[in-house]
C-alpha cells in the first residue's frame, strides 16, 4: 500500500512540473510576449511591418502616412531598418489634385547609428550621382522613422517598454492569442524608455507633453506581437487633435540582412549646406 501511495505522489509531482512548464508562459498558457521578443534577438533575423498613421483634427483626418519596412535584429534588439513611406492623400484626391496620380514614395535606411534617406526628401539641390544623404542630425520624418521603421509612440522592440505596456494592460483571450488594452501618459512612457523619449507626432519630450497613449495590442499563439493600434492625444485631454497608428507585424524570425547604400552614392547632410550646382555651359552661336 505504501509503495502505491509513494508512486501516486511521484506521478502527481511529475505531472505538476510538466503542467507548470517553463517560466516564459503568460496568461492562458501562451508564451510571455517579452520573453518571446527576446528570443527573436538573433543575428541576421528580423520582422516585416506594414503601418498606417493618421493625424485627426476633430473627426477629420488632416494628414496620413503609409509605411512598409523591415527591421533587423541583433543580440541587443533592433540594429537596422529599411523602410518606404509615402503620404496618403485625402479621399478623392491625389498628388496635385489628380485622383489617379499616386503619391511619391520615399526610402530610409538605418544601419547602427547611421541613417540614410533618399535625395527626393531633400528640399535643395544635390550633386549628380548622389542618391542618398547620410543624416548628421534630426531631419524631418527620418528622426522618428529611423529607430524602428515606425511612427508608433510605443516601441515594441524594447523589452522594457513592452513589459511596461503589458503591465498596464487588461488582457482577454482572442482567436489565436491574446488582446492587451491599456493607457499610459507620455510622462510615464518617458520614465520606462531608455534614452530621450520624444512623441513622434507632437515633437514634445515626455517632460513637456500632457498627452497620453491608448493601445490595443494583439499577440499570437507564439506570444509575438501581431498587431498594435494606438491612439495618441497630442496635448491636454480636452484637445481634439490626436493620432491613430495601426501596425501589423509578420514574418518574425525571417532571415534578414540590411546594408548601407554604396559609399559613392552617399553625401553627408552637412556637405549640402550652401551647395549651389554649377551652371550648365551654354553654346555660343556659330
Amino acid at each position: 500500500m505504501r509503495r502505491w501511495t509513494a508512486l501516486a505522489v511521484a506521478v502527481l509531482i511529475t505531472s505538476a512540473s510538466v503542467a507548470a512548464g517553463p517560466a516564459a508562459v503568460a496568461q492562458g498558457g501562451l508564451p510571455d510576449p517579452v520573453d518571446a521578443l527576446k528570443r527573436q534577438f538573433r543575428k541576421e533575423r528580423g520582422v516585416r511591418t506594414s503601418e498606417t498613421a493618421r493625424v485627426f483634427f476633430g473627426v477629420r483626418s488632416r494628414s496620413a502616412f503609409r509605411i512598409s519596412g523591415t527591421v533587423q535584429f541583433g543580440p541587443s534588439g533592433a540594429v537596422a531598418v529599411d523602410l518606404t513611406w509615402r503620404d496618403v492623400p485625402e479621399p478623392g484626391t491625389g498628388t496635385g489634385g489628380k485622383p489617379s496620380e499616386k503619391p511619391p514614395s520615399y526610402r530610409v535606411i538605418r544601419v547602427g547609428k547611421d541613417v540614410y534617406y533618399d535625395v527626393a526628401q531633400y528640399p535643395g539641390p544635390v550633386p549628380g550621382g548622389k542618391k542618398w544623404i547620410r543624416r548628421n542630425h534630426a531631419a524631418g520624418m527620418t528622426r522618428y522613422l529611423a529607430p524602428a521603421a515606425s511612427l508608433q509612440p510605443v516601441n515594441v522592440y524594447d523589452p522594457s517598454i513592452l513589459k511596461a505596456v503589458l503591465k498596464r494592460s487588461r488582457s482577454t483571450p482572442v482567436s489565436g492569442g491574446r488582446l492587451y488594452q491599456g493607457t499610459m501618459s507620455h510622462k510615464e512612457m518617458g520614465r520606462v524608455t531608455k534614452g530621450h523619449y520624444v512623441d513622434p507626432f507632437s515633437g514634445l519630450s515626455a517632460r513637456k507633453s500632457k498627452g497620453k497613449i491608448s493601445w490595443r495590442l494583439w499577440t499570437g499563439h507564439d506570444g509575438l506581437v501581431a498587431r498594435l493600434v494606438t491612439t495618441d492625444t497630442l496635448g491636454a485631454a480636452k484637445t481634439s487633435v490626436f493620432a491613430r497608428t495601426d501596425t501589423r507585424y509578420t514574418g518574425w524570425g525571417c532571415r534578414l540582412v540590411i546594408t548601407a547604400p554604396p559609399a559613392d552614392e552617399v553625401i553627408e547632410q552637412d556637405d549640402l549646406a550652401g551647395y549651389v550646382p554649377e551652371p550648365e555651359p551654354t553654346l555660343s552661336p556659330a
